[in-house]
């Protein structure tokens, strides 16, 4: 039986006036007859995600947020946590604030301009620690920059019009742009632009838009590689990136295809999404059935069909293999990781990230004991830039060396039946780690998916069964199963050759 783990919120580490509460608390709903604008959807379903309750703002200046309770004074507005700075990011965007306006426009727009006179922009010259909680680090003046193009759609009151500028000119300052030309690309500041451009229409200030634009023409060649990738190494950032640049992509006279392409070739038969690197699974999206091979950015993908059975779609496999530079953006140690979908049930599955709190579940997501790698045992921190070669579209060959370890794996795929060799010097002993997706139980020559009728062998030495988690969701962990192969030796070199198959019960 699948157990779903929803543990207690995380505690904040703030000033005097935030204090953590139990974490259940009143979910504040527009007014009924009061439609939503456009431009509030986005900052209202940041607020809604995390939960909020925004009852005693206009009497008591107090909100709870996340679980955590915060008085509204110039301490309070201070409020950070840096076990989790996704909270203070969204605390600071005052994305709770729009459901209130929705309701009761005038204490929200009251509210915006007291945080605005409680904690003025300390400059680009203060480094982000300082800036984190007063809420001027570029993630935090950008999503609130989102709010007051939403408060001002909804209320046109003009003492929205200053604010809106310093918030503008610090999303235009080149030393605070997550970008070019002193910063590598980054979906942050593709959100940037995005945020001006809306601003800018907003507030008819066509010199936002004109900068805008710009930043984009010169950013998008390095977005993504010509296959279609983008460089952030995480599948769900893929679609990210994809619906950022669909925004502006007839502005700027360009078409996305190879970028469509390369996402719908990650996409399992039955419309998921794996998440590999930072994210959780993607569901309804359209698989496409072509093959990626992304040499520079590091991703192979592709269906495979079982012979004969050329319109039989349950008969479909598909995989995904990482490699390519060493983790960087959102990306994992997970260099030779496979996922593996057969039969109509994923087998091999990627873990996902519960959250961004940096906790224990944080950490072991980024780790190659989370994925289906081959992992030197007393090295957790090997990095190296990985390469592979291509022999045909279900064969491949991955290769990595760093701090005097090096492995090289083989790796064939087919619709039942995945096989893989490795080999690695350096280290006393190595695991094989495989990733199955929830569902599966393991058996003494392999698992069972009790529910999709299927056994699955996996022919290894020392096979050993670790119960792990996988996050399915956000803030979501379920029960799964890391099926471990294992060999050791005298670090000269060790061989490793697993065979998985999978087969349909009569």
């Amino acid at each position: 039986m699948m157990r779903v783990v929803r543990p207690l919120l995380v505690g904040v580490t703030a000033l005097a006036t935030l204090t953590a509460v139990v974490p259940s608390f009143a979910q504040a709903k527009p007014s009924d007859g009061i439609s939503m604008p456009g431009l509030c959807r986005g900052p209202y379903n940041a607020a809604a995600q995390r939960g909020f309750d925004v009852s005693r703002v206009a009497e008591d200046r107090v909100v709870t947020f996340d679980g955590k309770r915060v008085v509204l004074d110039r301490e309070g507005w201070a409020a950070d946590n840096p076990r989790d700075p996704s909270w203070t990011l969204w605390f600071h965007s005052l994305s709770w604030l729009v459901p209130l306006a929705l309701d009761d426009p005038r204490t929200a727009v009251d509210v915006f301009i007291e945080r605005d006179k409680a904690l003025p922009d300390p400059g680009a010259s203060v480094g982000n620690v300082l800036r984190r909680p007063v809420g001027w680090t570029q993630g935090q003046f950008r999503t609130r920059l989102d709010v007051t193009n939403c408060l001002y759609n909804l209320t046109d009151d003009a003492r929205l019009l200053p604010i809106a500028k310093r918030l503008a000119t610090a999303n235009m300052d080149p030393r605070r742009y997550p970008g070019p030309p002193n910063f590598p690309v980054h979906n942050h500041g593709t959100m940037s632009n995005v945020t001006l451009m809306q601003a800018g229409k907003t507030f008819g200030q066509q010199e936002w838009i004109d900068v805008a634009l710009k930043r984009f023409k010169r950013d998008l060649p390095y977005v993504f590689e010509p296959c279609g990738m983008m460089r952030e190494q995480s599948s769900t950032y893929q679609v990210h990136n994809l619906r950022l640049w669909e925004k502006t992509a007839a502005q700027l006279g360009t078409v996305l295809d190879a970028e469509r392409r390369a996402l719908g070739a990650l996409v399992r038969p039955d419309g998921v999404l794996e998440a590999i690197g930072d994210g959780q699974p993607a569901s309804g999206l359209e698989p496409n059935g072509a093959s990626l091979w992304c040499r520079e950015t590091g991703w192979a993908a592709g269906t495979v069909k079982a012979a004969g059975s050329a319109d039989d779609t349950a008969r479909e496999a598909h995989f995904t293999l990482r490699f390519g530079p060493s983790m960087d953006y959102h990306g994992h140690l997970d260099h030779g990781s496979l996922t593996w979908f057969a039969l109509g049930t994923p087998v091999l599955s990627d873990r996902g990230l519960f959250s961004k709190d940096r906790g224990p579940r944080f950490d072991y997501a980024h780790t190659m004991a989370a994925h289906s790698v081959f992992e030197p045992v007393g090295s957790p921190g090997y990095d190296p830039d990985t390469s592979a070669t291509r022999m045909s579209p279900t064969e491949y060959a991955v290769r990595d060396a760093a701090d005097g370890i090096e492995r090289l794996r083989d790796v064939t795929i087919g619709p039942t039946r995945l096989v893989v060799r490795d080999r690695g010097t350096g280290a006393k002993e190595w695991i094989q780690h495989w990733q199955l997706a929830p569902g599966w139980e393991p058996t003494a020559t392999g698992a069972v998916n009790a529910a999709a009728g299927l056994p699955l062998t996996i022919d290894c030495p020392k096979l050993k069964p670790v119960r792990v988690e996988a996050f399915t969701a956000w803030r979501t962990a379920v029960d799964a199963w890391d099926m471990q192969c294992r060999v050791s030796g005298d670090r000269t070199g060790e061989r490793l050759a697993t065979t998985l198959t999978v087969a349909q019960t009569s």
